[in-house]
């Protein structure tokens, strides 16, 4: 048994006020064939059923730093290649006298008294500005793609005000989901109310969500949350929020019949006795 033979398959979908046609060419010497048309569902609205999508030109990350990776990608294979290579260190024999020998594994060389034998290898400078140049290109990669988090090589001075920095830092990302979610909000917005005026429903419709993220570190999160604690607040309201609000961030990604299980024992729970 073979498989069946591989072919491009090419679609053009048309839309107007009113109407759609579906055209497909099957293979390059297949004919262009009409294979759907009719009414679409905006079609009593009178409105062509596409809908736009757009974020500003600075959400456009991929055209921010393509040029910056391809540079960063070139440099990082020649760096690589250019230490492979420096692993092949050259023989080198300094002496007055006419050189004829062979030199090879399995040869040996004889020198003279004033003779002197060595081996040409790279004295590294260039090596060294080759790698700080790529931890350059890296921090800007993510600057540019607003992960100013994901940047900088943290040193002792760094560390004494990450809190303060990272903060910072998260701010500018949220800043900039938000603009992503602002986008695909106001894109379902249009989605669904022309929806509902061609089903005729009659019903407000609007999006809320998508302006909250959680992106910060979940450490920081467990040390508030300790901290507050250590305080002797004697409220089981607030503890059981405490521990719900921590158990809801580490569990994200979870059905949301686990947290609303997860809720109900917190909930059931007696503190202080």
């Amino acid at each position: 048994m073979t498989d069946a033979r591989w072919e491009r398959e090419t679609r053009w979908i048309y839309y107007d006020r009113e109407n759609f046609q579906i055209y497909r060419k099957a293979g390059e010497a297949s004919p262009v064939e009409l294979v759907d048309e009719g009414q679409h569902g905006l079609a009593a609205l009178r409105r062509v059923p596409l809908f736009r999508m757009q974020v500003s030109e600075g959400l456009w990350l991929t055209n921010k730093a393509a040029l910056l990776q391809l540079e960063h990608f070139n440099k990082s294979n020649a760096l690589a290649w250019a230490l492979t290579m420096g692993l092949f260190a050259t023989p080198v024999v300094y002496s007055d006298r006419e050189w004829n020998q062979i030199v090879g594994e399995s040869y040996y060389i004889q020198l003279g008294p004033q003779d002197r034998f060595g081996w040409t290898e790279p004295e590294g400078k260039v090596y060294q500005i080759a790698a700080d140049n790529l931890v350059q290109l890296k921090d800007e990669i993510y600057r540019v793609c607003y992960l100013m988090n994901q940047a900088g090589t943290p040193s002792g001075g760094d560390l004494r005000i990450s809190g303060i920095s990272k903060q910072r830092d998260f701010s500018v990302t949220q800043e900039v989901l938000r603009a992503y979610g602002d986008a695909v909000k106001e894109s379902m917005k249009q989605v669904l109310r022309a929806i509902g005026a061609a089903r005729q429903d009659g019903v407000t419709i609007d999006v809320a969500g998508l302006d909250e993220f959680d992106i910060d570190d979940y450490s920081g999160e467990l040390d508030d949350a300790k901290k507050l604690l250590d305080l002797g607040i004697g409220s089981e309201t607030l503890k059981k929020q405490v521990f719900k609000n921590l158990a809801f961030k580490y569990l994200c990604d979870a059905r949301q019949e686990v947290k609303n299980q997860v809720a109900e024992e917190i909930d059931g729970m007696k503190y202080g006795e």
